[in-house]
């Protein structure tokens, strides 16, 4: 866990790029910073977006269910400043779950006032449309790991790729991201 005191002002400005001082003081009032206890599943399925996540600290997996109830992990958070949202819109429902793998700490602000703070500086749907590009271009290069390469090289791309959650995320969590079976990890 962090082991020194956040400067949430200094997070939204150096680690988002945030643009205005009147925006980060905003954005700063309505931030809390939450401790997620691991297994405690804090995002569902189908809920409204009213909260954006920010991780601090910690390992989270995002997961959706398949026909039988059996979760398929999609994600994996654990990246310092990751949005954890399930979903790219502000105003729309989640498509995934969260749940945290690891103790966590997070950093939550109602979703109004994200919206709030980019009408207050235009400069600001530049920062939203980078953090969207960047979890669209991760997406992109998981899809093309997953739907590429034969089970062994997914392993081993996740070994390079996920180097900081290696022996820390279970080796079920692992295979259901790979769409491998778990025996196939040893």
């Amino acid at each position: 866990m962090t082991k020194t005191p956040l400067d949430i002002r200094a997070f939204y400005r150096d680690t988002l790029g945030v643009q205005g001082e009147d925006v980060i003081e905003l954005f700063a009032k309505h931030t809390s910073f939450i401790y997620r206890n691991k297994g405690e599943v804090f995002i569902h399925s189908g809920e409204p977006v009213t909260t954006v996540r920010y991780l601090i600290s910690g390992v989270a997996r995002g997961y959706v269910l398949d026909d039988e109830g059996k979760d398929n992990v999609i994600c994996f958070g654990c990246r310092y400043g990751q949005p954890l949202l399930g979903t790219a819109r502000l105003t729309g429902r989640t498509s995934l779950y969260y749940e945290a793998v690891t103790d966590m700490e997070i950093l939550e602000i109602p979703a109004s006032v994200i919206l709030q703070g980019i009408q207050m500086s235009q400069q600001n749907w530049a920062v939203y449309l980078r953090l969207l590009t960047e979890n669209y271009d991760d997406q992109v290069k998981i899809q093309i790991a997953l739907n590429t390469m034969s089970g062994e090289s997914r392993y081993r791309w996740f070994l390079e790729n996920y180097t900081d959650i290696v022996g820390i995320v279970p080796q079920n969590y692992v295979a259901s991201f790979l769409g491998i079976q778990p025996q196939s990890l040893s």
